[in-house]
């Protein structure tokens, strides 16, 4: 077995013993007598507890249980006697997700995303209950209503399939343009724009970074938080350079935030890989789904294109190259007669490569690392930008002072620029 398929087969088995140790702690009676009594009393079942024998908790080798298991929640059917299904979505308790005292900002900010478009012409799941504490069921979770529809594998479609979808995610643009916010952050409780609901912007189990009332002030923020997060070892991969292209960020905010709109956020999807959307078997939309982690956003960014849509490996390679698709997404807003936002999502390729791989990103390897910034350079300064080499030596020396006190305060010791931690060795730094 290689090093790559015995990892997976063992981040495979750590999954499922999380997931096992969730449903091990929900109290199945509880949960359908909770959905019987939100439902008119009509009685319910759980379809992955009928094989479940004396023991009646689901297994998680259940491919029932893991056709619905994403890597932060679980979602379970429930289905009524008159037909009617809800889904009861639990979210995993590991090392690798946030502590309970913060993932429950995340959990009731979904909750009021939700209830935000509800009110709206986009198609989301209706949220009838949601508990933030283990006392109900032995667990946090959210009772939704279960769309009809199946993910769209955007990969797999046609053309003339994805020409249909992108038809209707324009109009879903245009729906959510209509509703702006006074603020950048995350819905909160009460449905008002409060701090960010997203891993990487709390400071501590109890607090997030926002909100803001400029895209100024929350970049600034965002990258002076994981600057100190480089600085503190809390994020170790490719620290030097990560430091380094942060303060190439922070020098370059000025020019990214030129054309910004403030005054007017809009909400945003946080992972639009396309598996967000539910359709039918005609590719008609159902619905739009996973909305944890949504933000309110500067109009430059919450609507340029969505993930699914780039060329993903030209953009990994640094390319700024638009995909065939996202040109013809940008021309179908000029044929509704709207210009300006064609011509904005057209132009914003510098955002999705300014917030794309924070430090937080967790960026595996220095090529990978190198190409993307590298693409985010030329999105910015154009195409005649020179090695990453050159580019760092000579902010290695344009920040000398700076990367001294950064190598202070990472060993808590004097050092030099020479004898700052250079993460990703000579080796690797060759291959340019």
């Amino acid at each position: 077995m290689s090093f790559r398929d015995a990892f997976f087969a063992a981040y495979d088995s750590a999954r499922k013993g999380h997931l096992q140790a969730l449903l091990d702690k929900v109290d199945f009676d509880a949960l359908r007598s909770i959905a019987t009594r939100l439902h008119d009393n009509v009685p319910c079942s759980i379809p992955a507890l009928l094989n479940a024998g004396e023991q009646a908790k689901p297994d998680a080798e259940s491919k029932q249980i893991l056709d619905q298991t994403g890597g932060q929640n679980c979602n379970i059917d429930i289905c009524f006697a008159d037909g009617v299904v809800w889904i009861a979505r639990l979210r995993f308790e590991e090392p690798t997700v946030l502590p309970h005292d913060a993932q429950t900002p995340i959990s009731i900010s979904e909750v009021e995303t939700l209830k935000f478009l509800s009110r709206t012409n986009i198609r989301v799941p209706e949220v009838f209950h949601h508990s933030c504490n283990e006392t109900e069921i032995g667990t946090p979770y959210v009772l939704m209503e279960k769309l009809p529809g199946k993910p769209l594998q955007w990969s797999n479609a046609s053309a003339q399939q994805k020409t249909k979808v992108m038809e209707q995610l324009a109009d879903v643009f245009l729906e959510l343009e209509k509703h702006p916010f006074p603020v950048t952050g995350s819905l909160s409780q009460g449905g008002v724009v409060g701090p960010f609901a997203q891993n990487h912007m709390f400071v501590s189990p109890f607090e997030s970074l926002g909100p803001f009332s400029t895209s100024k002030d929350s970049l600034t923020s965002i990258l002076t938080h994981e600057i100190d997060m480089i600085k503190d070892g809390e994020l170790s991969t490719l620290a030097t350079d990560n430091f380094l292209t942060h303060l190439w960020r922070l020098e370059h905010l000025p020019g990214l935030l030129a054309n910004a709109t403030d005054n007017h956020f809009y909400l945003k999807h946080a992972d639009d890989k396309g598996d967000h959307i539910l359709i039918d078997e005609d590719y008609n939309i159902t619905g739009i789904i996973d909305w944890e982690w949504a933000s309110t956003e500067t109009k430059n960014f919450a609507f340029s294109f969505p993930c699914m849509m780039w060329p993903v490996v030209k953009y990994y390679d640094g390319s700024n190259e638009l995909s065939q698709e996202e040109l013809e997404f940008a021309q179908m807003f000029q044929r509704r007669g709207r210009e300006d936002m064609a011509q904005m999502i057209l132009q914003r390729r510098a955002w999705q490569r300014f917030l794309f791989f924070m430090a937080g990103a967790g960026v595996p390897s220095y090529d990978e690392f190198r190409d993307l910034f590298q693409g985010l350079r030329r999105s910015f300064e154009g195409e005649d930008i020179g090695s990453y080499l050159e580019w760092r030596k000579r902010a290695c020396e344009t920040n000398e002072a700076s990367l001294m006190e950064f190598g202070r305060t990472r060993t808590g010791g004097s050092h030099s620029t020479s004898q700052v931690p250079d993460v990703h060795g000579s080796q690797e730094r060759n291959k340019e």
